[in-house]
């Protein structure tokens, strides 16, 4: 069984990139001897004014089994689609022997903007060098807008689309102390996205890390490298690529991160990262992640 602090850095990943990654078979890990609750607080900022703010609580139902709770607020700069977005989300994991799955639940979005309630499952096959898992994702999405008649009177609508999401991940141990992970997603639209109101200031939403997950995109590709130094410290290099469903824009970002105790119970990771494409502006992010632990 991996300590709390070997499992440290694929818990930060998913919370500093948006609950969303929860959907790629991301599970919590489950440390018997440790079993009791874990506390995440993360906080994400980038120089084009995105900010997230999130805070995931996990809390452990005997050895198999944890429970996770999650909520934050996102937003998007202002000059582009000027969402102040709110997160919720429950899940549950639970592990057999060598095989385990999870359950989620997401609601995520601005009323007015845009709004979406995700469903996701995964199930992982976990050894002792190596897991891989995959995972389904349904998305519904609303996007209100608004009309004028012919009178000058103004009329709220909204457009109704699902999506689903098909997701593969694993990560192997490549030596005694590095380790490394791949993961892979792709969604499918019911409707043709450049039809519909507002879409191209909503395409904003995949030129920002910190709003990414929640934007609407045909797939997404990573791959990171970890590295134990030593006194429960991991250093991470984090490289992706992922596509907007709306105008085949790429955003490529490369990532790195640092994972490093404070305290007994407490662990504080440092992430540093830079994204560009062809289409939007390129920039860098950065935010700090804590993760307490209890019993």
């Amino acid at each position: 069984m991996r300590s709390r602090r070997a499992v440290g850095w694929p818990l930060a990943l998913t919370a500093a990139f948006s609950p969303a990654l929860f959907a790629q078979a991301q599970s919590t890990p489950l440390d018997v001897d440790r079993a009791g609750w874990m506390l995440g607080l993360n906080a994400q900022a980038d120089e084009h004014d995105a900010r997230s703010l999130y805070a995931t609580s996990y809390v452990g139902v005997g050895s198999r089994t944890w429970l996770t709770f999650a909520g934050g607020k996102s937003s998007s700069p202002i000059e582009s689609a000027d969402i102040e977005a709110s997160t919720i989300l429950l899940g549950v994991d639970h592990r057999f022997d060598r095989v385990g799955f999870t359950l989620e639940a997401e609601q995520w979005g601005d009323s007015g903007e845009l709004e979406t309630m995700d469903f996701s499952g995964s199930v992982y096959f976990d050894r002792d060098r190596w897991r891989i898992g995959f995972g389904y994702q349904h998305r519904s999405i609303e996007i209100p807008f608004t009309v004028t008649g012919p009178l000058g009177r103004t009329f709220t609508r909204t457009v109704d689309l699902s999506a689903d999401g098909v997701s593969f991940d694993a990560n192997v141990a490549l030596a005694e102390r590095w380790r490394l992970y791949v993961g892979l997603e792709q969604f499918d639209y019911e409707r043709d996205l450049t039809l519909l109101p507002r879409i191209a200031a909503l395409n904003f939403l995949s030129a920002s890390t910190l709003t990414l997950a929640n934007s609407f995109l045909d797939h997404d590709r990573f791959i990171a490298v970890e590295r134990d130094v030593g006194q429960a410290t991991l250093l991470s290099l984090r490289l992706a690529k992922d596509r907007s469903a709306i105008d085949d824009a790429e955003l490529e970002t490369i990532e790195g991160a640092v994972l490093f105790p404070l305290g007994r119970r407490v662990d504080l990771e440092v992430n540093l990262g830079h994204g560009g494409s062809d289409f939007f502006e390129s920039g860098y992010y950065g935010g700090l992640f804590f993760l307490i632990y209890g019993r």
